[in-house]
């Protein structure tokens, strides 16, 4: 049995979504600027280290749409009109 949570647990847990978000995505801009060749089109001649660095960037991709799932699943548990209730609502565009 799952227990509910309140407004101030979802918000450290969002916090965590966040932060864990912010790691991920500077780990895969690490690996593109060590490995500039991962964003070449041609895959044919890489060497091998190029095409792992490609599977953790889809690894990558994977875990932050997860998590997107996951933030909005948790975000639930937030008042309306909280400033967390939907990540999306600060960008400017």
């Amino acid at each position: 049995m799952t227990r509910p949570i309140d407004a101030e647990v979802a918000a450290h847990q969002l916090a965590g979504i966040a932060s864990l978000e912010a790691a991920i995505v500077f780990a895969a801009r690490a690996l593109v600027d060590t490995y500039p060749d991962v964003t070449e089109v041609e895959r044919s001649s890489k060497s091998p280290e190029v095409a792992t660095v490609r599977d953790l960037l889809d690894q990558c991709e994977y875990l932050l749409a997860a998590l997107d799932v996951h933030w909005q699943a948790v975000s639930a548990h937030l008042p309306d009109g909280h400033p967390d209730k939907s990540k999306y609502d600060a960008m400017p565009f």
